[in-house]
């Protein structure tokens, strides 16, 4: 399979319909994530699910556990006009739901493009560790950061000097990579 390219750009999703198929624990952080960016969220089991729900809905997640049935609910997504995600499948989605880290307001999307989510997974959880350990002194930035930016008129000056400030935060570390098991 031809790998895809990561996802490269965020949706903002304020009030746009949406359809999450499926329960349990995957399909409910698909709805909660879908909730959080601001759609209107559906969420039926797949048990319930009808071909016409993708009617009127900008974008259809399917996460049923039926690696077949997110297939084709996919398909009678893009059919109806919405963009689809099939759980685990990025050969027939039109999106991902990359690892994310967040420390409000900052949010930082880790993705594999398919490849490797396990490892997204961990890279979250380190960036997550790093944000921690910055702690107050990262809020205190990002306040400053966002009264500046709301202080200043746009343009080029505004944004070298928001850049400015931006670069005294550093990452002091690096990822390293154990040997592990010879496999």
């Amino acid at each position: 399979m031809a790998r895809r390219p990561a996802p490269s750009v965020s949706l903002y999703l304020g009030g746009r319909p949406a359809l999450v198929v499926g329960d349990g624990p995957g399909a409910d952080e698909r709805a909660s994530r879908l909730r959080e960016a601001g759609a209107a969220v559906r969420q039926v089991p797949a048990s319930d699910y009808r071909t016409d729900m993708c009617g009127g809905v900008f974008l259809v997640a399917a996460h049923s556990g039926d690696r077949a049935l997110d297939r084709e609910i996919a398909g009678h997504a893009r059919a109806a006009g919405a963009l689809a995600y099939a759980h685990d499948q990025p050969d027939v989605s039109d999106l991902a739901f990359p690892a994310l880290v967040r420390r409000a307001p900052l949010s930082i999307a880790v993705a594999t493009s398919g490849a490797a989510p396990a490892l997204a997974r961990r890279v979250r959880e380190e960036l997550e560790r790093a944000l921690a350990a910055a702690g107050g002194a990262l809020d205190r930035l990002m306040a400053e950061l966002e009264r500046e930016r709301a202080a200043q008129p746009p343009g080029a000056a505004r944004a070298e000097r928001l850049y400015r400030l931006a670069c005294r935060l550093r990452l002091a570390g690096r990822f390293e990579v154990d040997p592990g098991e010879k496999t």
